[in-house]
């Protein structure tokens, strides 16, 4: 990004000082706004954040990241905002262990190739719906994200692209999203297994399975690891970026009320102002209201 291109003496106020509120000053930063984030609490990141107790880091957010490692254009996007550089990320061997009462456990491990020969120990006669399971793991783990450039951006031969690069995978991604990990353990001859993938998908029996093969894809490419850390250390870096770029954060600050007004320049859009709880008012051209989001 080239700082001052676009906004070069123009403000823009940031109502929440979550991941999505971090990064939108850091870009509004890069391009030569004037940005100050508005944040009800003490301390930033919103719901990515984490606490210690007993010597224990109790994260409520980030278990793996999309884009942890080079391989993916979302390393690239966490490097802009500062949150990767110099950060220590833990590749995970388990994504998920399920144990029996009889003490066996279908364990999800991050390797595919680990995974599909753990399975089909576990129940051999599911074979082709085990190795078709894995197959899709393996044709996902070579899919990259392109967030390099935000959809609003894309002309038309960016959205060509974004379509070409997609055909490969169209096939698998159109087969996987219909079928929920509730149906695909009702597929499954072992009684084990059965019972194990019934029981992952007790709480959300529809959550599609193309939900559970993307991030195997991407722990198993290494590309998923965890922020040594944990949440809040990761919404910190982001936090320091902001303010190294010229950014400014208020804390304690809960936006009650957005005042809506006539822009006096006469230039197309409305200003908006947004209006502390303790009743002063901060007038900015441009305003941004952004949500955290639990899903790194």
């Amino acid at each position: 990004m080239t700082s001052g291109a676009h906004g070069e003496g123009q403000s823009i106020a940031i109502i929440g000082g979550g991941i999505a509120g971090l990064s939108a000053g850091c870009y509004a930063q890069m391009n030569g706004y004037s940005a100050k984030i508005f944040e009800m609490h003490s301390v930033p990141g919103g719901v990515c954040t984490a606490w210690n107790r007993g010597g224990y880091t109790i994260d409520s957010c980030i278990h793996w990241l999309v884009g942890s490692a080079p391989g993916l254009d979302y390393h690239q996007l966490w490097k802009e905002v500062g949150a990767v550089q110099g950060r220590t990320m833990v590749d995970l061997d388990e994504y998920l262990r399920i144990e029996g009462a009889d003490g066996r456990a279908l364990i999800l491990y991050c390797d595919v190739d680990r995974l599909e020969r753990h399975m089909l120990e576990l129940g051999p006669e599911d074979a082709a719906t085990i190795r078709a399971f894995t197959g899709a793991i393996r044709k996902f783990a070579r899919f990259d994200l392109r967030v390099g450039k935000a959809p609003e951006l894309y002309g038309a031969r960016d959205k060509l692209g974004m379509a070409w690069g997609m055909l490969p995978y169209a096939r698998q991604f159109m087969k996987w999203r219909k079928v929920s990990v509730g149906e695909f353990a009702k597929r499954l001859v072992n009684p084990f297994l059965r019972d194990a993938f019934a029981s992952a998908a007790a709480d959300a029996p529809e959550f599609p399975m193309l939900a559970l093969i993307m991030p195997l894809a991407w722990l198993h490419m290494k590309t998923g690891g965890y922020p040594l850390g944990g949440s809040l250390p990761f919404a910190r870096a982001i936090e320091k970026r902001f303010l190294d770029l010229g950014g400014s954060i208020e804390y304690s600050a809960r936006v009650s009320k957005i005042l809506v007004e006539s822009d006096p320049s006469g230039r197309p859009g409305r200003r908006r102002t947004p209006r502390r709880r303790h009743g002063a008012s901060r007038r900015d051209r441009h305003l941004r209201c952004r949500r955290s989001h639990d899903d790194l």
